[in-house]
């Protein structure tokens, strides 16, 4: 007996896919070239250059993202959003600031090229933004959100050096900050064989 599929465009999953198809749908840009607008939103980066690791996913077409993320204002403890701001999506330039603070940590690198980056950008109400990031991530698995993490830290500040120095910046050192951190015992080679089979993996699946 033959049976009608159902669906409803307001579930979960269909807003998670909706979330994720206009992000990927979204102009392709690089990451250098990006100008200053306003907005929250979500965004996915993308790597076209020779690390030799990365060779699986590195294409100029923007199919496989190499980290996904977020923006939107910060809060502080306790402090509510009215209902204007969790509906708005521009007001500031915290998506924008995203971008240059990550084109800062990737030009700090000494084994990355800023020219070999391009990111899609979604501007969005303030209430989609987490959900949209969940979705992507969830979907493609990038690199640099699961076996490679510390892409997005900031330097913790005076006082805070004590902590292991993250696996992104063992494979890319560069940032200033991030070399005052503990020395983790496995070496970037280690993490490069990591994510040559991650995303072999991946690519399999």
């Amino acid at each position: 007996m033959h049976q009608p599929v159902e669906f409803n465009p307001l579930s979960y999953g269909a807003i998670q896919d909706s979330l994720s198809q206009a992000l990927m749908d979204a102009e392709l840009i690089p990451l250098g070239d990006v100008e200053r607008f306003e907005g929250n939103g979500v965004y996915a980066l993308f790597y076209n250059g020779p690390f030799q690791a990365y060779r699986v996913i590195s294409s100029p077409k923007g199919e496989t993202p190499v980290y996904v993320g977020k923006a939107a204002p910060s809060t502080r403890k306790g402090e509510e959003l009215s209902a204007m701001q969790l509906l708005g999506a521009y007001g500031g330039t915290s998506l924008f600031t995203r971008m240059r603070n990550h084109r800062a940590s990737i030009e700090a690198a000494e084994n990355l090229e800023v020219d070999d980056f391009q990111v899609r950008l979604l501007v969005l109400s303030y209430i989609w933004v987490p959900l949209a990031e969940t979705s992507v991530i969830s979907r493609y698995q990038p690199v640099w959100n699961t076996i490679v993490d510390g892409f997005g830290n900031h330097d913790p500040g005076a006082g805070r050096y004590n902590g292991m120095r993250p696996r992104w910046d063992t494979l890319h050192p560069g940032r200033a900050w991030a070399e005052k951190l503990r020395k983790r015992e496995e070496s970037a080679d280690d993490i490069a064989q990591d994510v040559t089979s991650y995303l072999q993996a991946q690519m399999e699946v």
